[in-house]
């Protein structure tokens, strides 16, 4: 039996690359890790180009992946970086046709003995790679996308977002009980990777399919910090990270600022990225009288935002609608406790020695609950101490290492079978 290193995989990763966060940063370590077990040849867009073959000379790696590019054109590149827009799937469309070509070629002649789907991990357009499945064992997954903001919480959005999260919700019933396509790869899939309990579940109910938990994203172990919180032991400073949008729920962390400013616990908050809201949420901030509680910083390049986490006490991440978020890891990873709802990826990923988890029950309740947890964690200081060390264990147990192992061993054994 081949080992794992002789094992040539094929990899269709739309979003790959070095320098980035969220999917695209995603993408790209579970190629360079899983290098590390097998030969990766790896189709992606052709945008990262640039960055990947600046930075795979200077990885040192087991096995260097070979690349090729795709180019989706400036518009549905556009869109993809703009994230949330309906019509950026019929530009990704074309794209995995093309992929489905270029994978006919590619293998034969890399000998390719697995073929992974793995991002972009929405379910919705599961490309066309699955129809080698019958020559070929075909893995698709992680899988995600199917958590919704939840009805009682959009309640509370702008009427633009009312209209569009509640259009959302219908179309993606639709999609989950009636695209053919999704249907049809599900079932050809040799194994599916759910990116949460919550896909799993849904996999299993609606399509009557098994599935292996494997949330999508990773953290670097070797890299954890330990660093000491409570720089300023005036107040607790807390960091939100994100694209503001609506299913980000920052006016929830907004809200809780304006709680604990009434209830007289001295608290900070800087905001790290930007969005289609942040209009609004700095209107929200004068409405509420909380400037000087609140710091808007903008987007900044994942590197500056990994060494701002040294900074701070806690990862105030209030999302009502995620995959398992790249920023959630990456705080643990950096020796940052979490705040969070207990919902999607970050709900199992987060458990009650590295963080507080609050249930995804309404709006008020959601502020309620995190305006308790903010103060108690102020008033317990010796709890953040210790959700700080122990984020080194569950860092561990999420390591990039740790996973692209785990992944490696269900190729061999897929070859087994």
């Amino acid at each position: 039996m081949e080992s794992n290193n002789s094992i040539n995989v094929l990899v269709s990763s739309f979003a790959c690359g070095p320098y980035w966060g969220s999917e695209v940063g995603m993408g790209w370590n579970w190629v360079i890790n899983l290098s590390n077990h097998c030969k990766l040849v790896v189709i992606t867009e052709k945008g990262f180009q640039k960055d990947i073959e600046a930075e795979i000379p200077k990885l040192n790696l087991e096995n260097k992946p070979t690349f090729y590019y795709i180019d989706i054109g400036n518009k549905g590149r556009e869109l993809f970086w703009r994230q949330g827009s309906f019509l950026f799937y019929s530009y990704y469309n074309k794209w995995q046709k093309k992929a489905y070509t270029l994978s006919n070629g590619l293998i034969s002649k890399h000998d390719i003995k697995i073929i992974h789907q793995l991002n972009l991990i929405g379910f919705r357009e599961p490309g066309y790679l699955w129809k080698f499945s019958n020559r070929i064992p075909f893995v698709w997954g992680p899988v995600g996308g199917f958590n919704q903001v939840p009805l009682n919480y959009i309640a509370t959005f702008t009427l633009k977002n009312k209209l569009f999260y509640y259009s959302k919700h219908l179309i993606q019933f639709l999609q989950v009980h009636y695209h053919s396509r999704v249907r049809k790869a599900l079932h050809a899939s040799n194994l599916i990777f759910a990116e949460s309990t919550t896909t799993q579940a849904v996999l299993k109910k609606v399509y009557n399919i098994e599935s292996t938990l494997m949330n999508e994203t990773g953290a670097d172990f070797q890299d954890f910090y330990q660093h000491n919180l409570f720089c300023d032991n005036n107040s607790i400073n807390l960091l939100w990270v994100g694209k503001i949008q609506g299913l980000k729920g920052l006016p929830i962390a907004l809200q809780t600022l304006k709680n604990l400013k009434e209830n007289n616990i001295p608290a900070k908050m800087t905001i790290v990225g930007d969005g289609p809201d942040e209009k609004a949420c700095r209107k929200l901030v004068n409405k509420l009288a909380i400037n000087e509680m609140v710091l808007f910083m903008g987007k900044i390049p994942n590197l500056e935002v990994k060494r701002l986490m040294k900074k701070f006490d806690l990862l105030f991440f209030t999302s009502l609608k995620e995959g398992t978020p790249h920023v959630v890891l990456e705080a643990l990873s950096n020796g940052l406790p979490i705040l969070c709802h207990d919902a999607c990826g970050h709900g199992d990923v987060v458990n009650d020695s590295c963080g507080i988890k609050i249930p995804l029950q309404s709006y008020n309740k959601s502020i309620q609950n995190f305006t308790k947890n903010i103060a108690y964690l102020y008033e317990s200081k010796f709890k953040l101490r210790e959700f700080s060390k122990n984020a080194k264990i569950t860092v561990e147990q999420c390591s990039w290492e740790k996973k692209s192992k785990e992944v490696a061993d269900i190729y061999k054994k897929l070859l087994i079978i």
